[in-house]
């Protein structure tokens, strides 16, 4: 079943890892791992064998992972994965021992790195300055609102002064 599963991964009318699995019910990181296997031996890239053949040569064994990689290597494997997609991207992480996760950490801590710095929480006195500020604003605001209430007022009422006479009583 291995052979056959590998056969469809890699033939020339090979599927995806990840359509397999759903179509099989074998895991996508499973068949990943087959496909990887199968990709190292040069008999298995021709035709299917039995799986008592399939050995490893020792010169095409994985890389080991690196557990510690500085900035400078996670960027620069950054850059390299950049413009790969699908099938390259995964033999490019591969050979590298990335897991895809690790390099979407990277990218993420790459554009954080490049972006706008970091805001920090508001300091107390800012905070205070801003509530002043509020209520500032609230005051002037009931002030103009008086303003052309008082406006409007005296455009209904009109002045006392002038249309009224004294009379004495």
């Amino acid at each position: 079943m291995r052979a056959r599963m590998v056969a469809r991964l890699m033939g020339p009318n090979a599927v995806s890892a990840t359509a397999l699995s759903k179509e099989t019910g074998i895991s996508q990181a499973t068949l990943s791992r087959w496909k990887q296997s199968a990709a190292k031996i040069p008999e298995m890239s021709k035709k299917p064998a039995p799986k008592s053949k399939i050995q490893r040569p020792a010169t095409t064994a994985p890389k080991p992972r690196a557990t510690k990689r500085s900035g400078e290597d996670k960027l620069a494997l950054v850059e390299q994965a950049a413009g790969l997609e699908g099938e390259d991207l995964g033999a490019f992480l591969r050979s590298e021992g990335v897991h895809l996760a690790e390099l979407e950490q990277w990218r993420k801590l790459a554009r954080e790195a490049l972006g706008a710095p970091k805001r920090q929480a508001p300091s107390k006195e800012l905070r205070q300055l801003r509530a002043e500020i509020a209520r500032k604003d609230k005051a002037l605001a009931e002030t103009a609102a008086l303003l052309v209430l008082k406006k409007k007022v005296a455009e209904i009422w009109g002045d006392e002064d002038d249309d009224t006479e004294e009379t004495n009583d």
